[in-house]
């Protein structure tokens, strides 16, 4: 039935980026000459203008972009009216990129790019309302690693779009400040949502569900921003993210295992509330330390650790199965509470010089759960000291 399922739903995707789109009197609306088209149309642009994309589907053969030219808007028809098709790129990073300020995107697809679907590097000012990036062969390595991909950027609100098969995360904003995730819906990424290394972040009222993890707070070393912080995770949906997980080997959500709700890692000041995290196999919150990775880094800035967070009035529903053994996180999972799904695991990991029963600051309550399954699973003593009491956490 699954299967059956997910065929449709491929069908499904296919079509909404094939050639369907007609005219008033039913023909094709294809425009061959889709870089053509739109790269000249971004080569001109003027600061303050709006540039329109009629109805059609446009095929593209290599990396469009808009540099250098602030306070401009790309609107198209529709998400499923005004279609940005690179499968047929044979050149380029990415779909679209863009370096410049105060830019808006709405109301477009973009299908099946090379690389990142949508980047926006080093901009001030992004909203990004309406759009949709997908990948329309399905959930494969060689997808696209991100969907919407703002990096180094400042004021940024993503609204009301919507990400699917990206081979990393569909939505991810990266080392930047003043975030606002919202209304948007992820589904059958590696990661749905992703927000890293940035500071003071929003995630809300969004839906996250059948990727292989839903919500990720990550703060990751080697980068040029780090030690993100202050996140809040509010009022979303995460719901069934079961996905296998396709991320190339190598990539830091390889690590993710399937049936993963929100992961936090090495996140500092992180608030999560009022969000359904509802029918996961392995976990529905995470709390991890970089440790937790094993790997090693070289920047001397970076705080590998989490602390300062803050979970309660989420209501929490486990999937009834074994918990995925496919990454060795679920490995582990599986291996301390044999045959049991996790509501919330904290690795226990704590920074020198930190002292007292709580001494990252780790909060937790008034989660609407049956039964919860909590565990310090004590990693850094290789899980000598599991302990499921969740009386040192009860600090809200």
């Amino acid at each position: 039935m699954e299967r059956l399922y997910f065929i449709v739903l491929l069908a499904l995707l296919f079509n909404a980026c094939s050639n369907n789109i007609k005219d008033e009197v039913g023909h094709d609306i294809i425009h061959e000459n889709g870089y053509e088209i739109i790269q000249e149309k971004l080569l001109d642009a003027q600061r303050g203008e709006t540039i329109i994309l009629p109805r059609g589907l446009y095929k593209i053969n290599r990396s469009i972009s808009l540099d250098g030219i602030p306070n401009v808007t790309i609107k198209g028809e529709g998400k499923e009216e005004t279609i940005l098709s690179f499968l047929e790129q044979t050149s380029g990073a990415e779909g679209l990129r863009i370096t410049a300020d105060s830019i808006t995107l709405l109301d477009f697809t973009v299908a099946d790019a090379k690389g990142d679907a949508i980047k926006l590097q080093d901009c001030k000012g992004v909203n990004v309302m309406g759009v949709k990036t997908t990948w329309t062969q399905g959930a494969k390595s060689t997808n696209g690693g991100y969907g919407l991909y703002p990096v180094q950027c400042e004021d940024v609100v993503i609204d009301n779009c919507e990400a699917a098969f990206a081979s990393d995360a569909g939505i991810y904003v990266g080392q930047s400040r003043n975030v606002v995730v919202k209304n948007c819906h992820a589904h059958h990424n590696v990661a749905g949502i992703e927000i890293e290394n940035c500071v003071d972040a929003e995630v809300y009222d969004n839906i996250a569900e059948n990727n292989t993890g839903g919500i990720l707070v990550f703060d990751l070393p080697d980068l040029e921003v780090v030690n993100g912080n202050n996140c809040k995770v509010y009022n979303n949906k995460i719901v069934s993210n079961n996905l296998k997980n396709f991320a190339a080997e190598g990539n830091m959500v390889a690590i993710v295992p399937p049936g993963s709700g929100i992961i936090l890692l090495a996140a500092k000041d992180v608030e999560i509330y009022n969000n359904e995290i509802l029918d996961h196999k392995t976990l529905g919150i995470g709390i991890t330390s970089f440790h937790m990775t094993e790997l090693p880094w070289k920047d001397e800035r970076y705080d590998p650790f989490t602390y300062n967070v803050s979970i309660h009035d989420n209501t929490i529903e486990r999937k009834s199965t074994m918990p995925d053994v496919s990454k060795k996180f679920g490995q582990m999972v599986n291996l301390l509470f044999p045959g049991k799904p996790q509501d919330i695991l904290y690795d226990g990991i704590t920074k020198e010089g930190r002292d007292g029963s709580n001494p990252m600051n780790i909060c937790i309550k008034n989660n609407k759960v049956e039964d919860l399954r909590f565990a310090n699973i004590d990693a850094a003593n290789d899980f000598d000291n599991v302990d499921r009491s969740l009386d040192p956490y009860e600090c809200i």
